[in-house]
């Protein structure tokens, strides 16, 4: 039984030391990370673009604009932030100063938007801008006949006064002719 008894003495002063052990052992701060940066917002994001895109417009870069606005489209499809960068390049395409001023694909991108736009006031908005770019275009395209017209009158004019004036030079050689005969004995 000495034997029995020696065993469990040798594991109770061994459990004891080992418990001190733990005890007395230097205690390391658990280091913690800092939490990751928060990610902006779509909509702060879009805010930040709109300033950046303006300033880009100022300085005659639009298609560093467009560039801009596309990515962004991009990356936030299908939500209003990102309708709302396509109504800006889609605008961008009506200006006549733009590089990219064409009435027909700004048409063909107002349709597009308006097929597949989620935001209610942007549907209203672009709407409004097709007709309008519908009607300018149709101004223009009768302003541009209406040149043609009347270059074609001034071309047809000038052309009936030369004439004209053929037939009065050759008249006046005529009327000369006849003169000098009547004259001659």
């Amino acid at each position: 039984m000495n034997s029995f008894v020696h065993r469990c003495l040798t594991l109770v002063l061994g459990a004891a030391l080992l418990a001190s052990c733990r005890s007395a052992a230097p205690v390391l701060p658990v280091i913690q990370l800092p939490p990751p940066l928060p990610t902006p917002s779509v909509n702060s994001r879009w805010v930040a673009l709109q300033t950046t895109v303006l300033g880009l417009i100022a300085e005659n870069r639009s298609s560093a604009a467009d560039s801009s606005l596309l990515q962004f489209s991009k990356e936030h499809a299908r939500t209003t932030e990102g309708d709302r960068a396509r109504w800006w390049r889609t605008l961008m395409r009506a200006d006549p100063r733009s590089t990219n001023g064409d009435p027909a694909v700004s048409i063909a991108h107002l349709d597009s938007l308006l097929a597949d736009s989620i935001a209610i006031e942007i549907r209203a908005e672009a709407v409004l801008m097709r007709r309008t770019v519908i009607t300018i275009d149709s101004l223009r395209r009768a302003e541009v006949r209406r040149r043609t017209q009347a270059t074609q009158l001034a071309t047809d004019r000038l052309d009936e006064i030369k004439v004209a004036r053929d037939s009065v030079t050759k008249l006046l050689s005529e009327i000369e002719r006849l003169r000098r005969r009547l004259r001659a004995p």
